[in-house]
């Protein structure tokens, strides 16, 4: 068996023992019941903004209704992921996409059109009807076998004239040992039972939260699109910055060097002023214009990148930095120009703010490549050690890194709690 084969079943039986643990599967079902009450209310709050509907009042209301439907199966979604030990992941649209086609009320209407309206409304019954049952009688069987098996020890010091009573009357020694056998009964069938019927409920409603087929398919196709409108944003903004740098820096110094050149021709020509002088400034100028446009053709595809691949490009890049930084490797592996480049510049802008505004004394820059589900990824973290509290919300540079990773078909993570440290992880497929 490969070590891979043998971590992998290390895990399953790592997870079988957790889900056969009653505290967890007492806590997963009492949270089931609380879930289904909660649920019961977005259920109520559902039908009447449906039946407000009918006379058009309920329109205005639609979009919160539907938000707060697709919040209770979202939180339920995570809830059940976290005790199967896998990912649910969400059929709706993504969020990036959806700010424009769906915003306000249109959401009601999109949570409709793309079939996930019917289960969610399954879902949230599932929890009312199954839920709120199972997690009472989670919840009370313990306490009731409890209390049978402990009345052999209090049934003899009843007041005169009273029994004591569980299931049946206790008046004997005989009855009351049998009230505790029953107890212990009660208590071995919940230990065992309470974990394959948390199993049991979680899986169901997986079947109802987890999207469909067609559901996958429409999602993946609005991301696809998505993933074109970003990458058609961020080359269009590349383009503007390169319209820029070269009318703003590289055109003005052409400018000059044309009026130098000029005002020498005309001084040959009149035979009067300095030649040598003009045609000196011309050349400071032009060597000034190369400049410009050699920083301008680093900034389109850098030269290092290009000759010697990314690792040795992202070298030069901590090699620069003010604080002491490193750059760590594992593993490499061929990468596509796309992914070299997006990960070039996204180091880049990382490494730009953490100069700028993290007050760090140290920085490191880590790049791995794994494989999943036979796909190769691969994934860089620039971490620091400073102050904290950057939110991509808040600034372009975080949101830049975002919008060139993002466009590829990667995802961006970035933690910085107050005080530090700041981590900004980006993971791309190498296929990209």
């Amino acid at each position: 068996m490969s070590a891979k084969a043998r971590s992998g079943t290390g895990e399953r039986l790592r997870d079988a023992v957790s889900v056969r643990r009653p505290a967890a599967s007492l806590r997963y079902l009492v949270g089931s019941a609380l879930s289904g009450l909660y649920g019961l209310l977005v259920l109520a709050v559902v039908v009447a903004v449906a039946v407000l509907s009918v006379v058009g009042v309920g329109l205005l209301l639609a979009g919160a209704a539907s938000g707060l439907l697709r919040r209770w199966c979202d939180r339920e979604r995570g809830r059940v992921g976290r005790t199967l030990g896998r990912r649910i992941p969400s059929p709706y649209l993504h969020p990036a996409a959806a700010t424009t086609a769906t915003a306000g009320p249109d959401v009601a209407r999109h949570h409709i059109a793309d079939g996930t309206l019917p289960r969610d409304l399954a879902a949230v019954l599932q929890r009312v009807i199954v839920g709120i049952p199972l997690g009472a009688v989670a919840m009370l069987l313990p306490l009731l076998s409890l209390q049978s098996l402990a009345l052999p020890t209090y049934w003899w010091a009843m007041p005169d004239g009273r029994t004591a009573e569980q299931f049946f009357e206790i008046t004997s020694w005989w009855l009351a040992l049998a009230s505790g056998l029953i107890g212990l009964a009660g208590l071995a069938v919940w230990s065992i039972a309470l974990p394959a019927v948390r199993s049991a409920d979680a899986k169901l409603l997986e079947r109802l939260l987890a999207p469909t087929r067609d559901q996958e398919l429409r999602l993946r196709a609005q991301m696809e699109e998505q993933r074109r409108r970003t990458a058609v944003d961020v080359h269009s903004a590349e383009l503007r910055r390169i319209e820029r740098d070269l009318h703003d820096a590289a055109q003005n110094r052409l400018v000059a060097v044309s009026m130098f050149i000029g005002t020498a021709q005309r001084q040959l020509s009149t035979g009067t002023g300095d030649v040598a002088t003009a045609l000196a400034k011309a050349q400071d100028a032009s060597r000034e214009a190369l400049a410009e446009m050699r920083r301008i053709i680093q900034g389109v595809y850098p030269p290092a990148l290009a000759e010697e691949g990314l690792v040795p490009a992202l070298g030069l890049l901590v090699d620069r930095m003010q604080i002491p930084a490193r750059l760590r490797v594992d593993a490499p592996a061929p990468t596509p120009a796309s992914v070299d480049t997006a990960l070039y510049f996204s180091v880049a802008e990382a490494l730009t703010n953490v100069a700028k505004h993290s007050n760090a004394t140290e920085c490191d820059v880590h790049l791995s490549w794994k494989e999943d589900n036979g796909e190769m990824r691969v994934i860089t973290t620039v971490t620091d050690d400073g102050h904290g509290g950057a939110e991509p919300a808040k600034g372009s540079g975080l949101a830049g890194i975002g919008s060139r990773i993002e466009a590829l078909g990667g995802t961006v993570t970035v933690t910085s709690p107050p005080g530090g440290p700041t981590s900004v992880r980006m993971e791309l497929p190498c296929e990209s």
